[in-house]
């Protein structure tokens, strides 16, 4: 297999699940970003550093690519899948895949992020180009992003269950998307084999990976969005608003079609840890 696919984002969280299961199928990957860690780059993996808004440096990254898979971060979704898409077209691409979450939908516009990842879907559903959208759930790794000074932080209450998944299910699921042309214009929900509230997963994670820490810091919402007017931290903000979002938010979506086409995630929390602490 000689085809080459583009990572838009190639230093985030789900960059390397992705791009390792794409080598592995056989596929060229190009990691883009403009900070992208060597252990990234390797048989297989190219790098290509730039700014997405610079539209050489992004014409550059996506010539001769088939794919490309767009797993943006902290930049507005919507304002770079139109710049993304129009390279995309003016370089032949064949397919564009992109990841927002399973709480984007047209009820939840409401809150600013969601409202800029549905507005960013659409973009893509009219482009003409095929497509494929990953709504996925919760991701395992998330958890450690809660872990801060050696202390456990939980973020208001957040009283809804999610079906969290593994990165690595993740990547095996984009790259079966892209050996299926039936995946083609489509939006796919994945979600995880367990459903859990997300503090009693905190408490489960501290037991197994950090068992120095002894308990879960409950901080309230009002609190943390006092901390953050208070000292002004677009971070601490961003937390505060994004937990406000999800003590209303729910996971959406229908996982089946996705399970049946390109796999059901097999990997459960215990055997996430198991893994996870022989590469420690």
């Amino acid at each position: 297999m000689n085809e080459k696919i583009l990572i838009i984002g190639g230093s985030g969280m789900l960059a390397k699940p992705v791009a390792e299961k794409l080598r592995e199928a056989g596929y060229t990957v190009r990691l883009f970003s403009r900070k992208i860690s060597s252990e990234l780059a390797g048989e297989g993996v190219e790098v290509a550093r730039g700014d997405l808004f610079n539209p050489a440096d992004l014409a550059s990254a996506m010539e001769g690519c088939s794919g490309v898979h767009i797993n943006l971060s902290d930049t507005s979704h919507h304002k770079a899948v139109k710049q993304i898409l129009t390279t995309a077209k003016e370089q032949g691409v064949k397919t564009i895949s992109y990841i927002t979450g399973a709480s984007t939908a047209e009820e939840n516009r409401w809150f600013g992020p969601t409202n800029d990842k549905f507005l960013a879907e659409q973009e893509i559903i009219s482009s003409g180009i095929p497509y494929m959208i990953f709504r996925p759930s919760w991701f395992f790794e998330s958890l450690e992003l809660m872990i801060r000074g050696g202390k456990a932080m939980m973020i208001g209450k957040l009283p809804h269950p999610f079906h969290w998944m593994a990165a690595d299910d993740y990547g095996k699921m984009v790259t079966a998307a892209y050996g299926k042309p039936e995946a083609r214009n489509r939006v796919f929900c994945l979600f995880g084999r367990e459903s859990f509230r997300m503090r009693d997963l905190l408490v489960k994670y501290i037991e197994a990976i950090h068992p120095e820490i002894n308990k879960v810091n409950d901080i309230p919402l009002w609190m943390m969005k006092l901390i953050g007017f208070l000292s002004g931290r677009k971070e601490t903000k961003g937390a505060a608003a994004l937990f406000a979002y999800f003590e209303k938010a729910r996971e959406l979506g229908d996982p089946e079609p996705a399970n049946l086409l390109l796999g059901r995630p097999d990997t459960t929390f215990d055997l996430w840890v198991q893994r996870k602490m022989k590469t420690r």
